[in-house]
């Protein structure tokens, strides 16, 4: 049995890779070794802890080891700690509040911890009210839905042609241009459906390229953020640094809440186009949701 689970945390490990190579035969495949490549932390601890126990009878288990070093090999770069003079500084939260009925815990947090943006996933008619009294922040865009799609922006900063974007599938997405002084900022909050088959596996991806290319092509620095419902280590952001985007937010598992991440998955993301510096970043406490939040301050920097 513990060798059986050694072998299952191997090919976990190996899953970013292999998603790749199945694509090109297998659909169904690649989906279902995507959805295996989200697990990086749990298949990492399964395979420490198997060859330590097997390696007890023969020390020949210890040549996996090396296989320890994989989620650091394939998980999609991070952005570079570049150094230079900041133009602005940006703090936002994200953070999806499924399953939540009660914005309070939400409110005492941006009360010890203001930011400038808030972006929220699962936004519902009833929490979409109580955001609304929120005179803290003015420049506002929501698209509350009864359902997992109810989406919410924000903001202490002028906000320049908010919309409410569809895709044919019904997905909505909210793009805005942030004013910051004389910066404008293409920001696009996104939660698209969860790839619960290779056809929402593939759209999920598209759907995902689709909107980087849609804010990049406004030539401003850009922001996408939100519930992913990928990982850092999916398929669905191979190919993002081709398109100009780096990614900005940590290896943090953010979801599910329990037991504040620990061996859970990163989905709630923030990728940058764009001269950014990551200056700190952090998951808040739990707020009612099975997700939790994403602090970050980043800041914008002058070009070379």
């Amino acid at each position: 049995m513990i060798r059986l689970f050694v072998l299952c945390a191997s090919l976990g490990l190996l899953s970013p890779w292999l998603t790749e190579l199945a694509a090109t035969y297998s659909a169904h495949a690649a989906w279902l070794l995507d959805l295996a490549s989200h697990w990086q932390w749990l298949h990492l601890t399964l395979l420490l802890a198997g060859v330590a126990l097997l390696a007890r009878r023969n020390a020949r288990w210890l040549l996996l080891t090396p296989l320890t070093a994989l989620p650091w090999l394939t998980v999609t770069p991070a952005l570079q700690n570049e150094t230079g003079t900041p133009r602005l500084e940006l703090n936002l939260l994200t953070a999806n509040l499924a399953q939540s009925r009660d914005a309070s815990a939400l409110r005492a947090l941006l009360d010890r911890q203001p930011v400038d943006l808030v972006l929220l996933q699962e936004v519902t008619p009833e929490l979409a009210k109580q955001l609304g009294r929120w005179q803290d922040y003015p420049y506002r865009l929501q698209a509350p839905e009864n359902s997992p799609f109810g989406l919410a922006l924000l903001s202490r900063l002028p906000l320049e042609g908010a919309s409410v974007k569809v895709d044919g599938d019904g997905i909505p997405a909210l793009e805005s241009r942030v004013k910051a002084g004389e910066q404008s900022i293409a920001l696009t909050v996104v939660h698209p459906m969860p790839p619960l088959s290779p056809y929402w596996h593939h759209k999920r991806n598209l759907g995902l390229q689709v909107l980087l290319q849609k804010n990049a092509a406004h030539g401003l620095p850009g922001l996408v953020a939100g519930d992913f419902n990928a990982s850092p280590w999916s398929q669905a952001l191979r190919g993002v640094q081709a398109l100009g985007w780096q990614r900005a937010s940590d290896l943090s598992p953010s979801w599910p809440a329990l037991g504040r991440g620990w061996l859970g998955i990163a989905i709630d993301q923030v990728v940058v186009n764009g001269p950014w510096r990551v200056v700190e970043q952090s998951l808040g406490p739990n707020l009612g949701s099975d997700h939790l939040p994403r602090l970050m301050r980043l800041q914008l920097l002058e070009k070379h």
